[in-house]
C-alpha cells in the first residue's frame, strides 16, 4: 500500500513495531438500528451512526453481518456487501489530508438488523480513546 502511495516502503510498519508507537488495535461493536432515535437533521439514527474516520487508515474485517454503508460523492448511500474473508481498507481523515493537503467531509454509516462486530487497526499519529 505505501509503494502505491508513493511512501516509503516500510512507513506503515515502522508505525506498528517502533516502542512508542501509537498504533493500536481495537475491536469496536456497532449497535443494532435504533428505531424512534432522531439525528440533529431529523433523520433516524443508523447504527454507530454517519461518521468520518479521522485516522491514517483503518483495516475492517467483519462478522458477516450487513449495514456497512458509504458515502458516494453524490451524496447517496452505498451499501457494502458482507464478506467474511475480505479485508476492507479504509483511508481515514488525516491520510486523506497528509495525500492531498485538502480536508473532504467523508462518512460512513451503518444501518444494521443485527449487531455487527469489526476488528480494525487504526495507524494514527495521536493516542487511541
Amino acid at each position: 500500500m505505501a509503494d502505491g502511495l508513493g511512501l516509503g516502503r516500510n512507513v506503515f510498519s515502522r508505525m506498528v513495531r517502533e516502542e512508542r508507537s501509537d498504533s493500536c488495535l481495537r475491536v469496536n461493536r456497532y449497535p443494532l438500528l435504533m428505531c424512534g432515535v432522531e439525528t440533529l437533521s431529523g433523520q433516524n439514527l443508523i447504527g454507530f451512526g454517519e461518521h468520518t474516520d479521522p485516522q491514517i487508515i483503518s483495516v475492517l474485517r467483519s462478522n458477516n453481518t450487513s449495514g456497512l454503508q458509504i458515502c458516494l460523492t453524490d451524496g447517496t448511500w452505498a451499501s457494502i456487501p458482507p464478506d467474511h474473508s475480505s479485508f476492507f481498507v479504509n483511508v481515514g481523515d488525516l491520510l486523506q489530508v497528509l495525500l492531498t493537503r485538502d480536508i473532504k467531509d467523508f462518512a460512513t454509516s451503518e444501518g444494521m438488523r443485527q449487531f455487527l462486530i469489526t476488528k480494525d487497526v487504526d495507524f494514527s499519529l495521536g493516542h487511541c480513546v
